[in-house]
């Protein structure tokens, strides 16, 4: 009778436990649905949707508090765009504080997470996602002409990538120190990248403009290296230095023209499950595994033109691949992700299998019950996460033009591999005797 009791019990507190791996599974799915409207509505180009679609996440509580970072980021682009820049500079300095406090947490949060997945986690942002946020604060000053607090985040920008490599090393050190199993190896991947293209160029015309000739000269050989490095992730031919020299010269240009296309990497579950049968019932044994792989947006811009009524037509030099670059730092943090999801997933069928067969000596056909619980709870908990920053853009296109005084109509024309627009947009700016520095920006997703 007693034993009796005993096992109802542990088939009340195995069906508690199931659902609440279930019900955070299902969470999990939600957001991802919510994270592919958003894209599809901010790839639209219709900015006051997004921002309205971000509200009723809020208010339906798709974002929770885990997933701070992640509407932060979210909210500071579309503002961004919308010409909220104040709003925009508010977000993202939330969504930086966020990630470097969820940073120092990481690890021991981690460890809390093998009971279901990573989607269980406060999400800290992925490293280039933390980069390229300052890349859009810059903006937001420039557009306000605080041309030193634009350049404080291309020098933050700078700095974290320097630090990439040392950073994904100490958080898999601090993992290794954490795992009491010691049997796991735990090592990030090499980052190829440490120059951001796109924080030079910016830096060094900020320089430029505010009278320090020997800073924009050093930020500009910086670009090179940038470039240098970045020629060997894609198949472009690299820019040349020539092209890219007027920067350095302030009284040659009055306007910066900032576009970008495409979108962010894509990250997508792939799914590998294992079957061991063994003899007899007892010593099956089933685990699987959920891991994130990351797809690059495959957009059909291949080159960008300007139009003015005044100037010959420029082309617009692409600066930085952000989706590329993304996609490489990305695969150092790769084996840290996947040894914790093989942790994880290890640890969950070794303990089903276990309790399974305890059970199963007293009653058999509850054990059955318990070995399929433990199946159901594998396929409903393990999950890859796959959040992200779903509005940041693929690619940053960038040049400098000088404007005649008066109110100038500029066309910034996308255009395919065989030069068809895809994509016009027209912009307005006014030039003055004041202006040092003006900027257009322009943004085509597809």
């Amino acid at each position: 009778m007693i034993a009796k009791i005993i096992i109802n019990k542990a088939g009340f507190h195995l069906f508690c436990l199931g659902l609440i791996i279930l019900l955070s599974g299902c969470h999990a799915y939600v957001l991802d649905d919510a994270q592919h409207d958003l894209r599809s509505s901010f790839t639209s180009g219709k900015y006051q949707e997004s921002s309205e679609l971000l509200q009723e996440f809020e208010r339906k509580e798709v974002y929770k508090s885990k997933d701070a970072v992640l509407k932060n980021l979210e909210a500071g682009l579309i503002h961004h765009f919308a010409g909220n820049f104040d709003s925009s500079s508010v977000f993202f300095d939330n969504a930086e504080i966020l990630i470097d406090d969820a940073y120092t947490k990481s690890v021991s949060r981690g460890f809390k997470a093998m009971l279901v997945n990573d989607n269980t986690l406060v999400y800290d942002g992925e490293p280039y996602e933390d980069i390229y946020l300052n890349a859009f604060k810059s903006l937001n000053y420039i557009h306000q002409n605080n041309w030193e607090a634009a350049l404080v985040e291309t020098r933050r920008m700078a700095f974290k990538m320097e630090q990439l490599d040392i950073r994904l090393k100490g958080l898999a050190e601090a993992f290794s120190r954490e795992d009491t199993t010691g049997n796991m190896d735990w090592h990030s991947g090499k980052v190829n990248i440490q120059n951001s293209a796109f924080s030079h160029y910016l830096a060094s015309i900020l320089y430029a403009k505010t009278g320090k000739p020997d800073d924009s000269r050093i930020e500009f050989e910086k670009l090179n290296i940038a470039l240098s490095e970045q020629k060997k992730l894609h198949k472009r031919a690299p820019i040349e230095s020539e092209k890219l020299e007027k920067i350095k010269d302030p009284n040659s240009y009055n306007v910066l023209i900032t576009a970008f296309s495409g979108q962010a990497p894509i990250k997508r579950q792939e799914d590998f499950r294992l079957w061991l049968d063994g003899d007899d019932d007892e010593n099956s044994f089933y685990v699987k595994f959920s891991l994130p792989k990351i797809d690059l947006y495959r957009s059909r811009v291949q080159s960008i033109r300007v139009l003015t009524d005044s100037l010959q037509p420029h082309d617009l030099e692409l600066i930085e691949e952000l989706d590329v670059v993304s996609a490489e730092v990305y695969k150092a943090k790769v084996p840290i992700i996947y040894t914790r999801s093989l942790l994880r997933a290890t640890m969950k069928a070794t303990g089903s299998t276990f309790i399974a067969s305890s059970v199963r000596k007293k009653n058999k056909g509850l054990g059955f019950l318990v070995d399929v619980l433990g199946i159901i709870g594998q396929e409903s908990s393990e999950k890859a996460d796959l959040r992200g920053w779903q509005t940041m853009p693929g690619k940053a296109w960038m040049n400098v033009i000088n404007l005649p005084h008066g109110i100038n109509e500029v066309e910034i024309q996308y255009l395919s591999a065989s030069g068809s627009i895809l994509y016009s947009e027209r912009k307005s700016i006014e030039i003055d005797e004041q202006t040092k520095l003006g900027l257009i920006e322009s943004i085509y997703s597809y």
